[in-house]
């Protein structure tokens, strides 16, 4: 959100920074853009700026999850609607659900989408875990063609959904700490909170994993640990990163309400924190 409120006058520049940066694809209203405070409207409007703008540029995929079936329904089919790549829906959150009440949510969700869905699982965020053979089943109902990306953050989990799914599936990580990880076992994508900050890095660990310079990807790894542990824990969820964005050239405003913006203090320290690690 820009400082006079608005959403499309700031996704050009946001997409741009990306694009400048070897990014190749695009999750919009995941987590770190904090699409779930947003009023379906609101969210809506993101999603068209955000396809029209990436073009044929980048992928795009749009996270349409929400607590209720009935909201994500009409997301996920606004999605179809817009052009965008592929349609993503993390669980359903506040209860807990079992894997049959899943796999019934994924597949009211498939009926309304023309593109590819993809499961979301974020343990953190929708406030349970999913068994990795609970996430096999729901992508197995959903059939080839479908997809995950999945935050667990468990390496274990991550090799044995690649293992069965990824020859049939669309599979994304989202730990950022397993990236190196990730893209060495096969992962064809990596759905990165830093990256959002600094897509620099995120690319640059990329290329280094296919040029076989393992030692290069887990030097950029380790850095890339140290940028995120800091923003993490500075602040309420989120305000550090638009804090450092903000401090790259790309202005978004404070965070969404009802989180606060960084005090004078925690600014100062991410400001020197950055520039000790040359991103400033």
């Amino acid at each position: 959100m820009t400082p006079n409120g608005r959403y499309r006058e700031s996704i050009p520049e946001l997409v741009d920074f990306h694009l400048k940066h070897g990014v190749r694809g695009f999750f919009v209203l995941g987590t770190t853009g904090e699409g779930v405070k947003l009023s379906k409207d609101e969210r809506a409007e993101v999603a068209e700026t955000a396809v029209e703008y990436v073009g044929s540029r980048g992928l795009v995929i749009i996270h349409a999850g929400a607590a209720d079936l009935s909201t994500t329904k009409w997301l996920v089919s606004h999605a179809s609607r817009i052009g965008a790549d592929a349609v993503a829906a993390i669980a359903p959150f506040y209860y807990r659900y079992d894997v049959e009440s899943l796999v019934s949510f994924y597949q009211e969700l498939a009926k309304t989408s023309s593109i590819p869905l993809l499961v979301y699982n974020n343990p953190e965020r929708q406030g349970y875990v999913i068994p990795v053979e609970g996430l096999l089943k729901i992508l197995e109902s959903l059939g080839p063609g479908s997809g995950l990306k999945d935050s667990s953050g468990d390496p274990a989990a991550l090799l044995q959904l690649q293992n069965n799914l990824g020859a049939t599936h669309f599979l994304a990580a989202g730990s950022d700490k397993l990236m190196a990880y990730a893209f060495m076992i096969g992962y064809r994508a990596h759905v990165s909170a830093i990256a959002s900050v600094c897509p620099e890095l995120a690319s640059s660990l990329y290329k280094a994993v296919k040029d076989g310079d393992v030692a290069e990807a887990f030097k950029i790894q380790a850095k890339l640990n140290r940028v995120n542990s800091v923003l993490k824990k500075t602040g309420p969820d989120l305000a550090a990163y638009r804090y450092a964005l903000k401090l790259r050239g790309v202005d978004l405003g404070g965070p969404i309400p009802p989180t606060r913006k960084l005090s004078a203090g925690e600014m100062e320290f991410v400001e020197g924190f950055l520039r000790a690690e040359g991103l400033v």
